[in-house]
């Protein structure tokens, strides 16, 4: 073994080492599965082919040189595919081919320990360039190595094929080109100098040098022109998202515009609710208290009282509606004042009987204490009651029942009036809702008593059929 020999040895070593570290790295750090991947396995195989040609320049038994011999070519069909792989991974972005000389190799690859490619005895052949002797040992080729000739020749004229008819410019073209062609001069080296049929050519040691050059000059440019692409990629999505924002910051401005708008509307409602409530409601008074005048001191006979009767009750009636309409903005509002106190649910319900006389009949049990506004609480039981009162037929007694259920106090008014469908029933508490065949009521009454139940902290519901009355069911949170 030569001098030169040894340091091109030691340069084989190295990088040797240089692939193995950056295939380790590449395996299980970045874990990528990509071209860099096929980079490595390819370079790590390519490494391992120049070391075991150059563990073959040593003085060897005939045993470590077929030994030698077999892992070189071993070497050779383990970066041979993947040098495909990665090559047409960034020129064609198709690893068709390179599956199948993947799967070629493989075959060759499980043929190498038998004497049908490589077999003793071992053979010494001598090679002079520009004055340097080079020793090499090889074993004798067996019947069938003509077949790995093939492949490799047949691989690459393929892929050489394939670049000269791709629609690739001119510069991706003589890339590509450069990436084959160190690997096929390397190859037909290998084979004359094994056969001792040519001396002072290129030494497979140089041709496997010039091909990492050509192979990592590729991978650089392949670098340089991803980091272009990714550098427009990201300038575009910047674009993007900036046109995105602006358009969200427009919209989300326009929506607050509208949310505002929509804020103040409904104050300027409320605040023309209450205005025009109020100015309703000082006339109306005077009507009532002029009326209440006429009533006792009329002498005018039955008549005038009659008619007196009927402003009373028209007044009355709009009195209560602008009542409601005063009630419902403070709800709205959240002007409405609370005094949570315990309070006996079923004495607030026999407190306010008698006062509806014989149209209602009242069933209660026990104490049904309860945390809630009681002058609010009586609002609620009117206003069920009246609802009921309004919808029942005469001589039909509206029932109001009393009692505990569990951690609830349950309130239940049952009307004898037309009833209803599902969907009047999902529209009962809706404000300003109304029957088409009960006009009466301003459509707030229901919607009140539903607010201030759930002000109390209760839930309240409707069952109904057509044709067989409503029941409404109120529910508190039972005191203790």
């Amino acid at each position: 073994m030569t001098a030169f020999q040894v340091l091109l040895s030691f340069i084989s070593a190295t990088f040797l080492t240089l692939s193995l570290f950056y295939f380790l790295r590449i395996l299980l750090v970045t874990r990528r599965t990509d071209k860099y991947f096929y980079f490595a396995l390819s370079a790590l195989g390519c490494a391992c082919f120049a070391f075991f040609e150059l563990l073959l320049s040593r003085d060897l038994a005939p045993a470590q040189v077929l030994l030698f011999h077999r892992l070189k070519l071993a070497s050779m069909l383990l970066f041979l595919p993947f040098l495909f792989a990665c090559v047409y991974e960034i020129f064609f972005h198709s690893l068709r081919a390179p599956r199948v000389f993947m799967a070629i190799s493989l075959l060759l690859a499980l043929a190498l320990p038998f004497p049908f490619l490589l077999q003793l005895p071992a053979r010494h052949v001598q090679v002079t360039l520009l004055g340097m002797r080079f020793d090499y040992h090889f074993a004798t080729y067996g019947p069938g190595y003509w077949l790995l000739s093939l492949y490799i020749m047949g691989a690459y004229v393929f892929s050489i094929l394939k670049t000269l008819r791709s629609p690739l410019r001119r510069r991706d073209k003589g890339l590509a080109l450069l990436a084959f062609i160190p690997a096929i001069a390397a190859g037909l080296n290998d084979f004359a100098v094994a056969r001792g049929t040519r001396q002072g050519i290129l030494i497979a040691e140089y041709v496997i040098f010039l091909f990492l050059v050509v192979i990592f000059s590729v991978f650089f440019i392949e670098e340089q022109r991803d980091h272009r692409r990714l550098q427009r990629v990201n300038a575009e999505l910047e674009r993007l998202v900036g046109e995105r924002t602006a358009q969200l910051q427009q919209a989300n401005d326009d929506l607050s515009g509208a949310i505002d708008k929509l804020r103040l509307a409904n104050l300027q409602k409320i605040e023309l609710m209450g205005l025009a409530a109020q100015d309703l409601k000082n006339p109306l008074q005077a009507v009532l208290g002029n009326t209440e005048l006429l009533l006792r001191h009329s002498a005018d006979g039955e008549r005038v009282r009659r008619q007196a009767e009927v402003i009373r009750a028209a007044a009355e009636r709009m009195l209560g509606l602008i009542d409601e309409m005063l009630e419902s903005a403070a709800l709205e509002s959240g002007e409405i004042e609370m005094t949570p106190l315990g309070v006996n649910l079923a004495e607030v319900v026999r407190s306010l009987a008698p006062g509806w006389g014989d149209a209602v009949e009242v069933e209660s049990e026990g104490s049904c204490l309860v945390q809630a506004d009681p002058l609010r609480l009586q609002e609620i039981v009117e206003g069920l009651v009246a609802n009921a009162r309004r919808v029942s037929p005469p001589g039909r007694p509206v029932r109001v029942r009393v009692g505990v259920n569990g951690p609830w106090v349950r309130l239940e008014v049952e009307d004898k009036g037309p009833g209803m469908g599902p969907e009047e029933q999902g529209r009962i508490f809706d404000k300003f809702w109304r029957r088409d065949d009960l006009a009466a009521g301003g459509g707030l009454g229901l919607y009140i008593v539903k607010k201030l139940v759930e002000l109390q902290g209760g839930g309240i519901g409707v069952q109904s059929e057509p044709g067989r009355g409503a029941l409404f069911t109120v529910i508190f949170p039972r005191a203790t």
